[in-house]
């Protein structure tokens, strides 16, 4: 007979993994629409009857201290298949602490004719520090119609301007989400991030499909500058230092509508950067993106996350407590099984659209690992401090 802590603990379990099975397959449902429905990127440059693009796009990467890789993303941005002259690049600096900017300054000279903008930090509009301050600075000296944002340590292929841009051809369309991937990892926990980052990816771009979106990635992001001056931009959550991306799209989803934010699900739109070397640097990187969640005032955004740690809050606990409780970890078990059954489809599609095949054989071991600090994170990133580009926050 049961007890009464195993019907209530199991009752509550239970009832959980069913909300989040039906949000984990909604996701999935979009996220195969997504695919099916995407277009070559060739078919949605927005054209005039030449052919040719008619966006001006203002590509914005901010930095701090990047002297590593701020000349190879410059090479990338100068390799794009986008007309140079409907393109700027605007490299705004964050309080630097090296010679980031110097560099930059070098490839401007080396390459007099490519359309590269240098925003110093000590710039009189918008001085302070932080990411965001940095990329308010560039909106407002940008020339373009389109703001598309990326990361000094990340890389793309020739096509990703036209891609992103391509996509603002629907009149209806604000902002676009780009498809980012880990890569360049060699180790087990890199390879578990590799892995896990395409659920996320696929959560991204399903919500996306279904005029919901719950989460993007600043690495490839795309908005009209419009959208980004009527929400006020960031005004409202300055006060976080992560969520330039994720405050931006809940405004321009609140006041444009579902219909604004879509998802880019274009392999030549695929932006690829770097998974954390370390499980301290992991840690400190998820308790980063959870520490900008009590800014969060989107109703569908709050309740997916929090269904989702509870999830893995119960599943955790009810292993431990099986250890007293034998039917509830069996249940646990079980239920753990099926939540890996479900979220499966949408990882293997991602890592179809990826080409990461090798990656699926590292599911298991990524699905324990986010068990674990899944529940730890969203618990720990509301009260422990954490640091990010020399800066503790």
């Amino acid at each position: 007979m049961l007890t009464g802590f195993e019907l209530v603990f199991g009752s509550v379990m239970v009832l959980m993994m069913f909300i989040y099975m039906g949000i984990i397959m909604a996701f999935t449902l979009g996220l195969v629409r997504a695919a099916k429905s995407c277009p070559d990127a060739a078919g949605r440059l927005d054209k005039a009857s030449t052919g040719k693009p008619v966006l001006f796009v203002s590509v914005i990467i901010p930095v701090r201290n990047e002297t590593g890789n701020i000349r190879g993303i410059l090479e990338e941005m100068r390799r794009q298949d986008y007309p140079a002259d409907l393109m700027e690049i605007l490299v705004t600096d964050d309080f630097s602490e090296d010679d980031t900017l110097e560099v930059a300054g070098r490839f401007a000279k080396e390459f007099p004719g490519f359309p590269l903008v240098l925003i110093p930090a000590d710039s009189p509009d918008l001085n302070g520090p932080g990411k965001k301050r940095a990329v308010a600075r560039a909106v407002n000296l940008a020339r373009g119609k389109i703001i598309l944002c990326t990361d000094a340590d990340t890389s793309r292929g020739p096509g990703w301007i036209s891609s992103m841009a391509g996509c603002f051809v629907h009149a209806d369309t604000q902002m676009v989400l780009g498809p980012v991937v880990l890569d360049r990892g060699n180790n087990l926990l890199q390879k578990i991030q590799a892995i896990e980052f395409m659920g996320i990816m696929g959560t991204t771009a399903g919500s996306a499909e279904l005029g919901c979106p719950v989460m993007c990635n600043g690495a490839s992001l795309a908005y009209r500058r419009t959208a980004f001056v009527k929400t006020g931009g960031y005004g409202s959550n300055v006060q976080f230092a992560s969520g330039d991306d994720q405050f931006l799209m809940a405004a321009v989803r609140k006041m444009y509508g579902k219909q604004s934010v879509v998802f880019n699900l274009d392999p030549a739109a695929v932006v690829s950067t770097g998974p954390e070397g370390t499980l301290k640097g992991f840690l400190n990187q998820r308790i980063r993106w959870v520490s900008k969640s009590r800014g969060y005032n989107d109703p569908v955004v709050i309740g997916v996350g929090m269904v989702t740690w509870f999830v893995h809050v119960f599943l955790l606990a009810g292993l431990a407590a099986g250890m007293l409780f034998p039917r509830i970890l069996w249940l646990s078990l079980g239920l753990w099984i099926v939540k890996m059954m479900a979220e499966f489809p949408m990882v293997w599609t991602m890592n179809r659209f990826f080409g990461k095949r090798k990656l699926l054989r590292y599911y298991l071991a990524a699905q324990a690992f986010q068990l674990v600090y899944v529940a730890l994170a969203g618990m720990l990133g509301l009260f422990l401090p954490y640091r990010w580009k020399g800066r503790k926050h």
